[in-house]
């Protein structure tokens, strides 16, 4: 139990170091944050890049539960429930402090890029079986390729937050939320729903 424990408080002076230094760290500064040895630092994550990679797991842990977790209810009506876990998405990129750094300068680390790889490939297969569903509810068009297009909807969505993140003036949440929101229904919707008046 108090190797877990120290990991995490390893992790937490991390992520703190990491947010200080605009996405850079050093092992000594972080060993000495978390009031450890630097070998213990070593022992737990084995280079600097381990440290990196186990921190930015760790961000994508809750990002991983509102998408395959039971954050949002099941029992919510498709879309809204869709809606609610795209609020909840850009609700946690906004208020975390290493979000603009995993948007920024370290989106463009080996190492990080093959964890949201991983990442995103849990979240693709799932969120092709969320579209075949929507497709039998005829929320969903049935013509849409369900592999396609949770990869245009997962992507669109990552980038437009990674942008807003970056921006200086970065919009409200709920206006960045209808904005995706808009695109997304006239994406997904049948064919026959957009000549309704």
């Amino acid at each position: 139990m108090e190797k877990i424990t120290t990991a995490e408080r390893i992790l937490d002076a991390a992520e703190k170091e990491l947010i200080v230094n605009g996405g850079f760290l050093e092992m000594a500064s972080v060993a000495s944050r978390a009031n450890v040895s630097v070998g213990l630092a070593y022992h737990h994550f084995g280079s600097k890049t381990g440290m990196i990679a186990a921190t930015i797991d760790r961000f994508y842990g809750p990002i991983r539960n509102i998408a395959l977790g039971d954050v949002i209810p099941v029992d919510t009506e498709w879309l809204e429930r869709e809606k609610s876990r795209a609020k909840t998405l850009i609700d946690y990129y906004y208020q975390h402090p290493l979000a603009p750094l995993v948007a920024g300068r370290l989106a463009r680390e080996p190492e990080i890029l093959d964890i949201e790889k991983a990442h995103l490939d849990a979240l693709l297969q799932l969120g092709e079986r969320n579209i075949i569903q929507g497709q039998k509810l005829g929320i969903v068009d049935a013509d849409l390729s369900p592999t396609t297009t949770v990869a245009l909807l997962m992507g669109g969505l990552r980038l437009a937050i990674y942008r807003a993140l970056q921006m200086e003036h970065r919009p409200k949440k709920n206006e960045l939320l209808e904005q995706i929101w808009l695109f997304t229904e006239n994406a997904l919707q049948p064919k026959h729903n957009h000549h309704k008046q």
